[in-house]
């Protein structure tokens, strides 16, 4: 044992030593981050769906194929359909979804019945059946064991009767199956929904979650951005904040639901609006993007253009989908699964409550062509204590022409090829760099909600402090 320990800790010595000088000052909440990031092992930037199947109604269409639809459509890690676990040929079904996604390096949140968060005898004061614990148990001897398990599904938006035993679920899954990653989605903060989810505060709510549950990503869904006008961004922004904060408080990732259905007065979101969706939550610091829904549910109010139709086709919703996701994971692959929010600004205003741009010594100056043309700025760090910058153009509608000062002589910017690999030099979508006593400026060419990702290495970059 003590032997062990030696070397383990001469591995650690060694990791420590091999560090650049600036990621000695890297915060505890970013290494648990990413290594819980990591721990997913699903080899690119989780991305998945919402879907209401089940296997005794839509088995039929389950088969190899529509796996790879979906890995095709750049998913890594979604919901299975649902399963009846008294039925022997649908655990042979599901055993076969498993293998697919595997071979196709996929992982699947699968949802189970005795899974999901319940009630106990008491109610409101939040016990669980006596029995759930016996229910996860057997769904992990069933499924749990399979490599493309990611793990089961808890629940979505408990209300203040239901938090309590929703946190409770959660964690009696993780205790049972800690090399699981249970699944559960929380409601989304607007104002006056405190005693909807019986807190006082949406921080509040948000800690206790972590500290109850001890939960592997913390999850939510909005949709308020697909509302007419920019009045939905505030509540849009409001939770990317707010959850994002959330995260970093308490060392844990943090997943968005966005919306690929128009239902209500949600409008349909096409090819711009999806990539806006998609980046805007990446460079607001979420480790994982989740889209409200796949699968067309029995027709039903005005729900419509879902990927897949009421009568089983494609739609153009799934075509851009999957354009914008194989297009991330090849410039990118895993490398937001190994960075962590630092700062998220706005240009020329903020949303939600967040912050104006302000200069500093990754970023000094945000130069559009448009007069106060929006642009969103997310800076991250790795273990290392390496910056990094995402550029966004924060319009769903409009093209921009946009430049970025990295300040000092001694500028090193570093982006990704079509193969996903680092190299030195600016982004594919760069249009011209001028270097003069500002600094290094590079001009970008951006569609609605397209992006640049940087790693910037300078003297004045890698002396800006991080958050506390």
């Amino acid at each position: 044992m003590h032997a062990k320990l030696c070397v383990v800790s001469l591995a650690f010595m060694a990791l420590v030593l091999s560090l650049p000088a600036h990621a000695e000052g890297v915060p505890d909440n970013v290494r648990k981050i990413i290594e819980k990031s990591q721990s997913f092992e699903l080899g690119k930037y989780p991305v998945g769906f919402w879907s209401y199947t089940n296997l005794a109604e839509h088995g039929r269409y389950m088969d190899e194929s529509e796996v790879e639809a979906w890995a095709d459509a750049g998913f890594t890690v979604t919901q299975s359909p649902r399963w009846d676990p008294s039925k022997p040929e649908q655990k042979e079904h599901m055993l076969k979804l498993l293998d697919w996604a595997h071979a196709r390096g996929m992982k699947l949140i699968v949802g189970d019945p005795r899974t999901y968060a319940k009630t106990g005898p008491g109610g409101e004061g939040g016990v669980i059946p006596p029995d759930y614990a016996d229910g996860v148990k057997a769904a992990v001897a069933d499924l749990g064991g399979h490599p493309a398990t990611f793990g089961f599904h808890v629940g979505d938006e408990p209300d203040a009767k239901q938090k309590l035993a929703f946190f409770e679920c959660y964690r009696v899954q993780k205790e049972i199956a800690p090399n699981l990653h249970p699944y559960a989605n929380l409601l989304p903060f607007f104002p006056g929904i405190e005693a909807r989810a019986g807190t006082d505060t949406w921080p509040n709510y948000l800690d206790e979650y972590c500290q109850k549950s001890n939960p592997d990503m913390i999850g939510w869904d909005c949709y308020t951005q697909m509302n007419p006008g920019e009045g939905g961004w505030e509540n849009y922004y409001q939770n990317l904040r707010l959850y994002r904060e959330a995260s970093w408080r308490n060392g844990v990732p943090f997943w968005n639901t966005v919306l690929s259905v128009g239902h209500y007065r949600y409008r349909c979101p096409n090819l711009d609006e999806i990539r806006w969706q998609f980046n805007t939550t990446v460079a607001s610091g979420a480790h994982g993007v989740m889209w409200f829904f796949y699968y067309m549910r029995q027709p039903h109010s005005n729900y419509r253009l879902s990927p897949v139709d009421e009568h089983w086709n494609r739609t153009p919703t799934y075509d851009w989908l999957r354009l914008v996701q194989k297009s991330f994971h090849r410039h990118y692959g895993d490398l937001f699964t190994r960075l962590v929010s630092t700062r998220v600004t706005f240009y020329p205003k903020a949303y939600g409550g967040g912050e104006v741009f302000t200069p500093n010594g990754i970023v000094s100056r945000i130069l559009p062509d448009a007069k106060d043309h929006p642009i969103l700025l997310g800076e991250f760090t790795d273990i290392e204590g390496r910056r990094y910058v995402m550029v966004v153009n924060n319009s769903m509608t409009e093209c921009v022409n946009v430049g970025l000062t990295f300040p000092g002589d001694d500028v090193t910017l570093y982006s990704w090829n079509w193969s996903g690999n680092e190299y030195h030099g600016g982004a594919y979508c760069n249009s011209g760099v001028t270097n003069d006593e500002h600094g290094l400026t590079v001009r970008h060419y951006l569609a609605p909600g397209q992006e640049a990702v940087y790693r910037v290495d300078s003297a004045s970059a890698n002396a800006e402090p991080l958050p506390e």
